[in-house]
């Protein structure tokens, strides 16, 4: 073979080597890309399922609104909620007509919300009409919530059409337990108040008491890796890592447990876990605390449990204790909410309870009343009048008037099902 036929032969293999290369790389990108427009389109299908839902919820506890602040603060909620569903239907890749009437009830909800806005702020009164067009706005947001469950998108690839059917058939509007969801997201900010002043105890007493807590010997524990930030614990774990427990560095208090086992059967219900978490709370000196609400899930029922002292329920100073419903044992405990924010406080309404039932909304039928200091998203604290109400269609609602300005603070969904009581 002559150079002239070996050189010609070389370049071809490298052109050959080169063209693979760049065709294996070219499917690489492609792939890459196509992941990437997945992961776009669904995060997007997922917000605005999340947006119909916080429409659905925020018009439900609009019909019950009677003071300008509150309007005028759920009207905005609207008005938010409208533009993050419009800027997620803009994501998807939508070629025909099947999400118009999405696109049209969010506008219409933002420009109603516009309007009740505009209206509450020069001083007018939202009409009956306009109340029933929030009724009615409810309605469709639920239609629609429930649509998207099963909406069929035309996109251009088959995969990712299966896929969107998918996501969103795995879609829930998932309620939390009362003040759980809206406070947790405040607590990784604040300083903990119970143990402000308190000394740091060393690690072996941190193990003891522990143990103590699990009525086990010390040296069944293993000391793991602290945490540090706004609340340092002493961290142990045992039954092979299984079972983790967190003791507050400043005064020893214990803040979470975790027993990670499965429970696969059901032998006890809700009445039975209450009764062993009341007992677990009194063995381990946990006085004055309230029960709340609880859900019952995958075989465990959490109980909330809120300070109440002097007939004033202090929503901030949560505790919730995880019953199994196989055999009553406790599964799990946390107390970071009482640990974060229970101190001495010194509160007083200025104003009656008749006086603050007359903000309450004439469309429900009012059952209950006490007071109740209630967190604030801005880290603080308010005391209110908590009024227990049935609105319509059996709706049960929460409302909490201000004890100090009689206005509206919040607005609260009961949700009843034989798997607890949730709120929205």
């Amino acid at each position: 073979m002559n150079k002239k036929r070996t050189a010609t032969l070389v370049g071809a293999l490298a052109l050959i080597v080169t063209l693979g290369a760049t065709t294996a790389a070219g499917y690489a990108s492609a792939n890459k890309y196509k992941m990437y427009l997945d992961y776009n389109y669904k995060r997007a299908l997922g917000d605005l399922s999340g947006s119909v839902s916080n429409i659905e919820t925020t018009l439900n506890k609009s019909v019950y609104a009677n003071t300008a602040t509150q309007q005028n603060g759920l009207a905005s909620k609207l008005m938010r909620e409208s533009t993050m569903a419009k800027s997620a239907l803009s994501v998807l890749p939508v070629t025909d007509h099947s999400l118009d009437n999405v696109s049209k009830f969010v506008t219409q909800v933002g420009d109603f919300a516009t309007t009740m806005s505009t209206k509450v702020s020069a001083g007018q009164k939202i009409t009956d009409d306009e109340y029933k067009t929030m009724q009615d706005l409810e309605k469709f947001a639920k239609s629609l919530q429930s649509g998207l469950q099963n909406v069929k998108t035309n996109i251009q690839s088959d995969k990712l059409a299966d896929e969107f059917k998918k996501t969103s058939e795995d879609f829930t509007n998932f309620p939390s337990l009362i003040y759980d969801g809206p406070f947790s997201d405040h607590i990784s900010q604040m300083k903990p108040k119970l143990t402000e002043g308190r000394a740091e105890i060393p690690q072996g007493n941190a193990q003891n008491i522990a143990a103590n807590f699990l009525s086990v010997a010390s040296n069944k524990l293993t000391h793991v890796q602290d945490n540090g930030g706004n609340l340092p614990t002493y961290n142990f774990t045992a039954n092979d890592g299984k079972l983790r427990i967190c003791v507050t560095k400043r005064g020893g208090f214990v803040s979470t447990f975790d027993n990670m086992r499965s429970v696969t059967t059901e032998n006890l219900g809700y009445k039975d876990a209450a009764k062993k978490a009341e007992n677990f709370l009194s063995a381990h000196g946990i006085t004055d605390m309230k029960q709340t609400y609880y859900v019952m899930n995958d075989g465990v029922c959490t109980i909330n449990y809120a300070y109440d002292k002097n007939d004033i329920i202090y929503y901030p100073d949560l505790v919730k204790v995880s019953v199994a419903l196989d055999n009553g044992e406790i599964v799990r405990f946390n107390s970071t909410g009482y640990v974060m924010n229970h101190h001495d406080r010194t509160v007083k309404a200025k104003i009656s309870a008749d006086q603050a039932q007359a903000s309450v909304s004439k469309k429900l039928k009012i059952e209950e009343r006490r007071l109740a200091l209630i967190p604030t998203p801005g880290l603080s604290e308010v005391l209110c009048y908590e009024f227990l109400c049935t609105g319509q269609n059996k709706d049960r609602v929460l409302v909490y008037i201000n004890a100090t300005t009689g206005y509206e603070e919040q607005i609260l969904i009961l949700l009843q099902s034989d798997n607890g009581i949730l709120v929205k």
